[in-house]
């Protein structure tokens, strides 16, 4: 039988260090994209395979957008006294299944292969060897295959633990709340994490977006930046939830940031305290690229203040900037750490934050809006049509690229906040971005034409750094053709024009929103008054389903449209029946027993899969529909299939299903349940859903991640969301503290 650990254990290496009774693996293993049965032998020939580096994803090695079956080989010695105990291998964080062989045994397999292919992209390995199977030479064989997007052994500690020190760590895992070390800092220009386990900055990035383009992802230029001693940080923070990140030491602080007051691309270690440890100290790092160090020390209030700057040049940057950075450093009157804190409390001081919030919702609060900020391109990238867009999540998550979905909703959470600016960039961006229409037309497997059918604006599912339209493609189930998108997008710049008053924007673009966008959500209402089916707001692929969340954003979407063009003088009719269409087509396709909306069209009975959806709170949360009698018959139902049963009372799965991403808690779901919930005037029942990501993030930096693992309350997934996080939260709060 095989012994399998498959509990989320998105860092449990990484709260505490390793034993010294431990085996580690070598950094280059055997490599082939080729798939056969012989290769899990013990024995196997493994010569003339390929090289790769361990944990790194391969599309960074060799094999860019790889999307198949792929095969890891490694050796390895194994000391007596560990022969004598049973063993965990911990074999790593893998996109998106695997199956792995230690001398020729399958120990563990973790998600699914195709054809049923399951990913579980972010679960950490860990796998029970049988007794005996372990020899002084062994041999780890690890099958992996990745659908979409980064593949292979990306990521953790790769090693073999004691089972008893494995076990002690998972008990204290348990009870520490405290369990994401990994804080993000970006000026919208470079990105850096760092990790407070490690106590290092793990790697820079010379853009904040993961990809500049199908061929081209963004690399590090420089990792693991340290400072040259063995002492270990005392605390770690974000400087009054700020984008800095603070590290203290027994006699002095270091200060990561990379600066929007300078709007360079150079990253900045700051260390502040006594002179006789400042002065002399160093930083170890390792380059990916050709980059520079330059350090200057001034006085500061008593103490010495030593600034150590990162430069970088590439083919397209190729001045670093590092000599100008400096010179500004020489110049200034007062510190960079000063300044960059003072520029994000101004951030700070211009949003409209609702009256009468806790400390704790403050502090999060605060923290969202600096990651808003760092998750929002700079208008001085090197990349003209990449100004302005809006990342799903920054760096470590990996989705750190611009999605119109995520973005809509950080968009109008910063239109909530009063952040007009950044969010009529965030607009313009999509409006002005490389044009769509890629899929104007898309003839599936099936034969059938799932294109939008007429010229479009906004993208279908996301955008390449670069600004140009972006599709997931999965082999045989194609690409994510999502038509909510338009809606979502009506929806933010609609808000965004009331509020603002910025009616000189929405005359800008009136025609092209009409025609490319308005119209396209309305030439895709089918004969049942709803959305034809498309990949969803899952992104199921094709050929989809016709899904509420769908018409029901694109309803809310046409109707505000309709109300901006008929104050303007402009054609609005078709968009108000459009919106009454899909409403009445919702009621009659989607609606239940008269109790409750299911997740699509398709879907004809409660066992079906996507039969209870979480997407559907958003019909209620963003003011499709509006009878109270069904907002709460809906709630029961769903609290009995999709609301989180471990431990105490919590949020929301995605779907009750066997997949592991799905079956999860998603903070997201819950802060939408919470505004719908507090606009149908159960103020109790939103202040609880808020209160728990209120309290998880206080726990964890104030970052909200994209889920919360439900046998621990680990966070998972991305880390942090930007729309379906911070945006998320501030539209909750501020919902819950409306006049009423």
């Amino acid at each position: 039988m095989i012994r399998a650990i498959l509990v989320p254990l998105l860092s449990f290496f990484l709260l505490f260090r390793l034993p010294a009774q431990s085996v580690g693996f070598p950094a280059q293993w055997k490599f082939t994209t080729s798939d056969s049965p012989a290769y899990q032998a013990e024995h196997f020939d493994d010569v003339a395979w390929d090289s790769i580096e361990v944990p790194a994803h391969w599309e960074a090695q060799g094999y860019p957008a790889y999307d198949g079956i792929a095969w890891y080989r490694t050796h390895f010695v194994v000391p007596p006294a560990m022969l004598r105990q049973e063993v965990v291998l911990l074999a790593g964080v893998i996109d998106d299944a695997d199956e792995t062989w230690v001398n020729g045994v399958l120990v563990g397999k973790t998600g699914k292969f195709p054809p049923d292919d399951q990913s579980a992209w972010d679960f950490p390995r860990a796998y029970i060897l049988p007794k005996g199977l372990l020899k002084s030479q062994n041999t780890l064989a690890i099958r992996v295959y990745d659908g979409v997007g980064g593949g292979g052994i990306y990521q953790g500690k790769i090693e073999l633990i004691p089972l008893k020190q494995y076990e002690k760590w998972c008990r204290l895992r348990l009870k520490n709340k405290n369990n994401w070390h990994q804080l993000t800092t970006s000026n919208g220009l470079i990105s850096a994490v760092y990790s407070s386990v490690s106590g290092a900055v793990e790697a820079v990035y010379p853009h904040i977006f993961s990809a500049v383009d199908s061929a081209v992802l963004v690399q590090p230029f420089v990792s693991n930046i340290a400072p040259d001693i063995k002492e270990r940080p005392t605390s770690v923070r974000y400087l009054n939830h700020t984008h800095v990140i603070e590290v203290d030491y027994k006699h002095f602080s270091i200060y990561y940031t990379a600066s929007f007051t300078a709007a360079d691309k150079v990253f900045y270690a700051i260390v502040r305290g006594d002179p006789a440890y400042v002065e002399g100290l160093s930083f170890r790092c390792e380059w990916s690229g050709s980059g520079e160090v330059k350090t200057l020390t001034r006085s500061y209030k008593n103490q010495s203040e030593k600034y150590v700057l990162f430069g970088f040049s590439d083919a397209d940057h190729l001045k670093s900037g590092i000599t100008r950075a400096l010179e500004r450093i020489q110049n200034a009157a007062g510190s960079l750490v000063d300044a960059e804190a003072d520029y994000m409390k101004g951030v700070f001081h211009r949003c409209n934050f609702p009256s009468g919030i806790t400390r704790a919702e403050r502090a999060l609060l605060e923290q969202s809006v600096s990651v808003l900020k760092m998750a929002q391109v700079s208008d001085q990238e090197v990349f003209p049509l990449a100004k302005g867009q809006i990342l799903a999540s920054l760096r470590p998550g990996v989705w750190s690229i611009s999605w119109v979905r995520d973005a809509a909703f950080a968009i109008d959470a910063m239109t909530k906040l009063g952040m007009y600016e950044e969010a009529r960039k965030g607009l313009s961006f999509m409006l002005l971005a490389a044009p769509s229409n890629q899929y104007k037309h898309y003839t599936h497997t099936d034969g059938k034409d799932y294109g939008i059918g007429v010229d479009y604006r906004i993208s279908v599912t996301r955008y390449f750094g670069n600004g140009r339209e972006e599709s997931d493609f999965a082999n045989n189930r194609g690409p994510n053709i999502e038509i909510d998108d338009f809606g979502l997008f009506l929806s933010a710049l609609c808000d965004y024009v009331v509020a603002s008053g910025d009616t000189v924007f929405f005359r800008q673009w009136q025609s092209v929103l009409e025609t490319t966008v308005a119209d396209a959500i309305v030439r895709n209402i089918n004969e049942k008054d709803i959305i034809r089916p498309d990949s969803g707001p899952w992104e199921h692929h094709l050929p989809g389903r016709s899904f509420a969340f769908t018409s029901g954003v694109c309803g809310v979407g046409l109707q505000k449209f309709a109300a901006l063009q008929q104050q303007m003088g402009h054609r609005y009719l078709p968009y108000l029946l459009g919106a009454q269409r899909l409403y009445r087509g919702v009621l009659r396709n989607m609606v239940y027993e008269n109790r409750l909306v299911k997740g699509n069209a398709q879907d004809e009975y409660p066992s079906d899969h996507y039969f209870f959806d979480g997407a559907t709170f958003e019909l209620f949360a963003g003011g499709f529909i509006r009878e109270k009698a069904l907002f709460l018959s809906h709630m029961a139902a769903y609290d009995q299939e999709l609301r989180v049963k471990v431990g105490e009372k919590a949020g929301y799965i995605r779907f009750n299903s066997a997949d592991a991403y799905e079956n999860q808690e998603w903070p997201f779901a819950g802060l939408r349940v919470a505004v719908a919930q507090t606009i149908f005037g159960n103020r109790q029942e939103a202040r609880h859903l808020i209160d728990r990501v209120t309290k998880l993030a206080g726990y964890n930096h104030h970052l909200i991640p994209e889920i919360i693992a439900l046998q621990d309350g680990q966070y998972k997934g991305s880390v942090p969301m930007v729309g379906y996080g911070a945006g998320a939260y501030v539209l909750a709060l501020v919902a819950l503290y409306a006049p009423r």
